[in-house]
């Protein structure tokens, strides 16, 4: 049992457009969204009954009692800035990340319900605002909260951080890819991995592909991009590997001279500028194509974003890269949550729908499996799910951090998990 509002609309294509002034309509005048037992959970009228019978109905009361989860959501709907009586397109767009992060956490905390758990959520607006999230960290739905998913943007995370008492919960950063060490805030779980992780994983990669006469070449752009990619880069391969050929190239000139036949040139490109990467790309090929050198590619995380297309040649440069999240389409998991989505809110999911899932169905299955006691099994508890692995490891100072990362190669138009 999960008690919150029924969201479930008539299936048409203003759904967001609903959903938004559903919320606004809760939210009244105050920046929170509470969200309460939805109707057919009423307690019925007492009635006059015998005392030997009310007293085992109460005793048979007594035992149904079931505990509630409380969680506490807080989303930057920015409902302060939306039009009450009739929301635009404009407010819409501004809380759609909000929107679709709710819409995923609610179908993941209705799946664990289905299976017998009972929760509270109360959903909190956060506005986009370091003032108002200091604020709420000091609500009764906050400080009664066993789970504290939320805020969601970096500057909004420190602040409540510090002004809220969580003695006994967690606060879940879930989108933010901040390094946790900005932050200091020991009860923390940053469920999107650093750039630091990406690094990590990345070198010993790289350290696993290299054989005796290979070459491992840093292409430096100057952009800062790169560059906070690469000088963390070439210190793990260091730690790693004391004896790897290094090299850093900057320019057509210094790469020429500095491919080797006789091995594999594994480059590593970290910027994410396609003006850059284009050119860049093409010398790659003629190398490859006009003068048989090996090589094969590494670029940025971001790249998955950036739509290359098929004559850019990332397939032949067997281009790789690393991801906190990967969603496979054709993944069972994925299309039965794609179609209950679809059918519960008449959109098709993004990212922030997935990622709403996986926290609320890993969270909140830690809170019914050890109640209280969930903070101590998050090391010990991975998980697979819609659009990541869950690996946490935990770090006295700042807290829980995912360190699940995966690797994907080009083919086929897309970055796709390396088998």
């Amino acid at each position: 049992m999960i008690l919150v509002q029924n969201l479930r609309l008539p299936s048409n294509g203003s759904k967001y457009l609903t959903v938004l002034a559903i919320l606004l309509l809760l939210a009244g005048c105050t920046p929170k969204v509470r969200v309460l037992r939805g109707s057919g959970n009423k307690v019925p009228p007492k009635v006059a009954v015998p005392a030997e019978k009310e007293k085992a109905e109460e005793e048979v009361a007594e035992k149904e009692k079931v505990a509630i989860n409380n969680i506490a959501l807080l989303l930057p709907f920015e409902l302060d800035k939306a039009n009450p009586h009739a929301p635009s397109t404009a407010d819409i767009k501004r809380s759609a990340l909000a929107l679709d992060f709710y819409q995923g956490f609610k179908l993941g905390l209705d799946a664990l319900a289905a299976e017998g758990t009972n929760f509270k959520l109360d959903v909190l607006d956060t506005r986009d605002d370091v003032g108002e999230s200091a604020r709420i960290a000091k609500v009764e739905a906050v400080q009664n909260a066993a789970l504290v998913v939320g805020p969601v943007y970096p500057k909004e995370i420190q602040v409540f951080g510090f002004n809220a008492s969580l003695d006994n919960a967690l606060q879940i950063s879930p989108l933010a890819a901040s390094m946790p060490s900005e932050f200091n805030l020991p009860n923390l779980v940053t469920i999107t991995a650093p750039l630091a992780v990406h690094v990590r994983a990345l070198a010993a990669h790289i350290v696993k592909q290299y054989q005796s006469g290979d070459v491992v070449l840093l292409y430096e752009t100057r952009d800062a991009t790169s560059e906070q990619l690469l000088a963390p880069l070439r210190a793990e391969i260091q730690r790693l590997k004391r004896d790897i050929k290094m090299v850093a190239v900057q320019d057509a000139e210094t790469l020429e001279s500095s491919v080797h036949l006789s091995g594999k040139n594994l480059v590593v490109l970290a910027t994410t500028n396609k003006y850059q990467i284009s050119p860049i790309l093409a010398q790659l090929r003629a190398l490859q194509e006009e003068h048989a050198y090996q090589i094969q590619l590494f670029g940025h995380p971001s790249w998955s974003k950036l739509g290359f297309a098929e004559d850019d040649g990332l397939a032949a440069l067997k281009a790789r890269i690393t991801t906190s999240y990967h969603i496979d389409k054709q993944a069972q998991p994925v299309r039965r949550f794609d179609q209950q989505y679809r059918s519960e809110f008449g959109v098709t999911p993004t990212e922030f729908a997935y990622k709403g899932y996986d926290a609320a169905y890993y969270f909140g299955g830690l809170l019914a499996k050890y109640g209280a006691d969930y903070k101590e099994h998050i090391t010990d508890s991975e998980y697979e799910g819609l659009h990541n692995h869950f690996k946490f490891e935990y770090n006295p100072a700042w807290g829980y951090v995912n360190n699940a990362i995966s690797i994907l190669q080009y083919g086929s138009g897309d970055f796709r998990p390396l088998n």
